[in-house]
């Protein structure tokens, strides 16, 4: 019964109420089910071009006012605004300067080159991944610094006739046969310089490590194939001609990876590279007592297992003794006024901190720099209470742009950015009463 305004009792009238247009069958369910995920894919895709362009538009007004970010008078106003802007955006993305980095590269392209494909990506119809795919795809049709025109004409025209190409094939192909057809054109309009390719391709050439779980990582490179295959080569003719006597039970696998791990840390070579790994390990363990598996780690890494924890201390030709916090996990105390800090004040605070004292970031502490709360040339003393580790890009924000980086009595350090955004506190991390601090020599860090 519906009433219509204002209306006297007399005047009311009863409408017939409509039949609500539901799904009747099972597949008018799915069907339903099916377009609503298509519009929300949709819907999806629109908001991440419009995150990518919000992205864009705040860096180019970074440096079209560096002013926001970086001190009057500094003549890298623009670049370090710029450096600042993307530091900004990560901390309240939750993301590394790296990610922002690349999506503003992605976006900055597609917009510029691509303008069609970027069209289907504001309008919901093309992913930011088929974005990407087609930015990285495309960025060696570029003709490079020193172009002649015809060059230049050469490569808008490419452009072209890929962005018109992806942006149809963005709706109707599945992402390998996209990604195949994106690839399968480039290749022709590029033609067949393989040398070229093989040399940009040579400057991207880097090692990587990344943590796995169980007290295991994974170690690899990035290198020519033709380097790749021979070292791979080297490691399986000398694991199948290792005498069964020296095998140990080991499968030929594991007899690779522990010569790779050999190989690269220099066991038994005269120009081995003298470097260290930092690992505490709580005194219990070492008493024999129950403690938690994951009390034992490397600093600023992860977990290592009990019995690995042992042997590293008694191979270990030197240890520090170290009282922690046993709620919060902080530094107390350690066994020991320059600018400098000594070799033992910076061994504390890779100790302490493990990695870069800026919350959110896992830089490595023993690559840090270390950084005094109180500039030094503003009467700032090297202590170890005014001293923090932070990683040369948090460093380099600290000094050259207006980026508040205060340490909390924790030691951790939060940043507050010319635009008013805060960094919380990480959580802390409990641990045992006593550590002991191995320095390990002679192990790749």
């Amino acid at each position: 019964m519906f009433y219509h305004g204002y209306m006297d009792e007399e005047e009311w009238f009863e409408d017939e109420p409509e039949e609500p247009s539901v799904p009747r069958t099972a597949a008018e369910v799915v069907a339903f089910l099916l377009d609503d995920l298509t519009c929300t894919d949709n819907e999806a895709n629109r908001k991440a071009s419009r995150r990518a362009e919000r992205i864009v538009e705040a860096v180019r007004m970074a440096r079209a006012h560096p002013e926001v970010y970086v001190p009057h008078g500094d003549p890298d106003a623009a670049r370090y605004a710029e450096r600042s802007v993307i530091l900004d955006i990560g901390l309240r993305l939750r993301q590394s300067e790296d990610q922002i980095r690349h999506v503003l590269w992605v976006a900055e392209t597609a917009m510029l080159r691509l303008p069609l494909l970027w069209h289907m990506a504001r309008e919901g119809f093309a992913s930011m991944a088929q974005v990407t795919q087609v930015v990285s795809l495309t960025a060696r049709m570029r003709a490079g610094d020193g172009a002649s025109a015809g060059e230049l004409e050469a490569e808008a025209a490419a452009f072209e006739a890929v962005d018109r190409a992806a942006a149809e094939w963005a709706t109707t192909c599945a992402p390998a046969a996209f990604r195949r057809q994106v690839k399968t054109l480039v290749e022709r309009l590029v033609g067949p310089d393989t040398s070229r390719r093989h040399a940009q391709a040579m400057t991207k050439r880097h090692v990587f490590i990344t943590d796995d779980e169980n007290g295991m990582s994974w170690i690899g490179a990035y290198l020519s194939t033709v380097d790749a295959r021979a070292a791979y080569r080297r490691l399986t003719a000398t694991a199948k001609h290792t005498q069964k006597s020296e095998r140990d039970g080991r499968t030929r696998d594991q007899i690779r990876a522990d010569l790779f791990a050999a190989w690269l840390k220099g066991e038994g070579t005269p120009t081995a590279v003298k470097t260290c790994i930092y690992v505490t390990i709580p005194a219990q363990l070492l008493a024999g007592q129950p403690v938690p598996a994951e009390s034992a780690r490397i600093v600023g890494g992860d977990t290592i297992d009990p019995l690995t924890a042992k042997q590293l201390f008694l191979d270990a030709k030197a240890f520090h003794r170290v009282i922690t916090d046993p709620v919060a996990g902080v530094v107390l105390d350690m066994d020991r006024r320059t600018y400098r800090p000594t070799k033992a004040q910076r061994d504390f605070l890779i100790l302490q901190h493990g990695t870069c004292a800026r919350d959110g970031c896992e830089r490595l502490a023993a690559e840090a720099d270390i950084d005094h709360e109180h500039p030094w040339a503003t009467g700032g003393r090297t202590n170890i209470t005014d001293l923090r580790p932070l990683c040369p890009r948090d460093h380099t924000h600290r000094h050259r742009t207006k980026a508040t980086y205060r340490s909390r009595p924790d030691r951790t350090v939060q940043v507050t950015t010319p635009t008013g955004h805060e960094t919380r506190p990480p959580r802390a991390r409990l641990t045992t009463a006593v550590d002991w601090a191995i320095t390990v020599p002679d192990a790749p860090f």
